[in-house]
């Protein structure tokens, strides 16, 4: 247990699986492979001129493979071989070069490695990176000599340290940035932005088949008259409170909007039209016996609706939305089924 904590603790100190770039990576390998074949030609001419013919040979190879992954990803269609293939042979080549040149053979290591993190997913870059690493300097080590293959060790590392580094901070901030997209900001639920993506999202899904997903509308009961008795902060502190106590309760895969105001919106995935009722009336308890206003009992009414194949998403949610009011006209702290699904 212990060896399983220290290696999780690990993976979340590195942010192993954030991947800060993945959703750029396309056009970053584009413009990489067009700008790295062009860099590459001077070299090929030099060591041909040289007559050094394997190096000549190594750099004519990457320099055909980078144009020919340039000019497919240009017409959308696939690289001639797989990013992480073409880190190998990025690295094979930098090895061979340390070998056969020396000094001008390091040098590649610092470029190709910065490559390798653009390139590539994030854990297979850390994994390309420490061969890099260690293969440059053992290599040195045999080329040179083995103090200059210690500086070498330090500085590859070194460099390697600090990308992952800036890439920790560019993903810390890109997730915020995303969380402030699609999260209200009082009540910490997905804000109505994002619940129109996703509810489009299962929509979409269901042309393919028998959708089996609901979702619950949720409104406070005599949320106005919290507001003027107790003023908003109150009010504001209710709704937090509500959003904290459904949260216990939705299951992983649930998520919870806010709609505006006091009325929310819980998806569940996966959920039928009785399993998403069972889920309401226990949602209904906990919020009735919940300490939501110190000295008043807060209760909430709530719509049920499962998705049909061919709604759109717009009358799946007003269904629910339907058999929510009727809850309420009924007596309110209840749940209410659309009456499409209760037919």
């Amino acid at each position: 247990m212990a060896d399983v904590d220290l290696v999780d603790r690990a993976r979340l100190a590195l942010n192993f699986y954030n991947d800060a770039l993945a959703d750029h990576r396309q056009r970053i390998c584009k413009n990489t492979s067009a700008l790295g074949a062009l860099v590459l030609v001077p070299f090929v001419v030099t060591h041909l001129l040289g007559g050094r013919w394997l190096m000549a040979g190594v750099n004519l190879v990457l320099v055909t493979l980078l144009a020919a992954t340039a000019w497919l990803m240009h017409r959308g269609r696939p690289p001639p071989l797989p990013f992480w293939l073409l880190g190998v042979a990025l690295v094979s080549g930098v090895l061979v070069s340390v070998l056969k040149q020396g000094m001008p053979g390091i040098l590649w290591s610092y470029p190709a490695l910065f490559i390798c993190y653009f390139i590539l997913p994030r854990r297979v870059a850390m994994v390309l990176g420490a061969l890099l690493t260690v293969g440059v300097t053992a290599a040195c080590a045999l080329a040179l000599e083995p103090a200059l293959a210690m500086r070498v060790f330090v500085s590859l590392a070194f460099v390697m340290t600090m990308i992952n580094v800036v890439l920790n901070v560019v993903g810390d901030l890109q997730q915020a940035l995303v969380a402030q997209t699609i999260t209200d900001p009082l009540t910490g639920a997905y804000n109505r932005r994002h619940m129109e993506s996703q509810l489009g999202a299962c929509v979409a899904t269901a042309e393919a088949g028998p959708p089996v997903e609901s979702l619950l509308v949720i409104d406070i009961d005599h949320f106005k008259r919290i507001n003027d008795t107790h003023g908003h902060d109150v009010g504001d502190e209710v709704l937090r409170k509500v959003v904290t106590a459904v949260a216990l309760r939705k299951r992983r895969s649930d998520l919870l909007f806010r709609m505006g105001g006091e009325e929310f919106l819980l998806l569940l995935p996966g959920a039928t039209l009785g399993q998403a009722q069972q889920i309401a009336e226990e949602l209904r308890q906990r919020l009735a016996h919940a300490e939501l206003l110190p000295g008043e009992s807060i209760t909430v009414s709530i719509g049920v609706s499962a998705l049909r194949q061919g709604q759109t998403a717009d009358a799946w949610v007003k269904s629910a939305d339907t058999a929510l009011y009727r809850a309420k006209r009924s007596g309110r702290n209840r749940v209410a089924l659309a009456e499409a699904e209760v037919d």
